[in-house]
């Protein structure tokens, strides 16, 4: 199981802001329970097919999902699996004060 991390405020921040979409948390949820490809996902949760695919790439760069092409016998003939990576969040003040915080902060 992959444990999430991160080293500085802006890190948390935007991990935070990726999770505090409902989309893309429902993304997560559908490829939890079954790898899809990007348009089953976009068809089952009534979703553009590109904005699907935007917040796939998203999920995936931050390891929260993991995608894997694959040959079919229909168009298109090259399709890319997602599924989810478990994974385990955890958050509490102890973590935050450790956290270091931005140039922006520190001036």
């Amino acid at each position: 199981m992959l444990t999430v991390s991160f080293s500085a405020l802006p890190e948390l921040a935007r991990l935070l802001s990726l999770l505090g979409n409902e989309q893309r948390l429902a993304i997560l949820r559908t490829i939890a329970i079954d790898e899809k490809y990007a348009r089953e996902i976009a068809e089952e949760l009534g979703i553009s097919r590109p904005l699907a695919a935007i917040y796939l790439r998203q999920l995936e760069k931050l390891g929260l999902a993991e995608g894997i092409s694959r040959t079919s016998e229909e168009p298109p003939y090259l399709r890319r699996y997602y599924r989810a990576v478990p994974f385990e969040l955890v958050l509490n003040l102890d973590t935050i004060l450790s956290l270091e915080r931005s140039k922006d902060e520190t001036g």
